[in-house]
């Protein structure tokens, strides 16, 4: 009976981690907007161009030192979005060098995103898709 119920245990474990591995490291309808996110943006800017996608996203302050730090968005039970920001005369701004974690609570991971730009580009053009 013991080895039953551990074989049944591990095909339980394999079967979630075939499924996560078909699936993108980050939900479709995330990074259609993440994009739309740009660095200046307010907590409430931010929660504008998420919520379409996500009704019941929150924004919560997350790990902060100094005048820097996170802006954790609570997209669904599964993901939170990290978002790196500034504080900027009393306001929490997204910061110039984007920088986002998406946390899969599910699998229990992180994907890092760092957005860099070419020689002669900046934050400020419109990135095409």
């Amino acid at each position: 009976m013991k080895t039953l119920i551990l074989t049944f245990l591990s095909c339980c474990i394999i079967a979630m981690h075939v499924h996560a591995a078909e699936e993108p490291l980050i939900p479709t309808a995330l990074n259609d907007v993440l994009l739309k996110i740009r660095p200046g943006m307010t907590t409430n800017q931010v929660l504008a161009v998420l919520s379409p996608s996500y009704p019941k996203v929150a924004g919560r302050m997350g790990d902060w030192s100094g005048q820097s730090g996170y802006i954790d968005y609570k997209l669904d039970e599964r993901f939170t979005l990290s978002v790196s920001s500034v504080m900027s005369d009393g306001r929490q701004l997204v910061h110039d060098n984007l920088l986002f974690y998406v946390f899969d609570w599910q699998t229990k991971r992180r994907v890092d995103i760092k957005l860099y730009f070419g020689e002669g580009k900046s934050h400020q053009e419109p990135i095409k898709k």
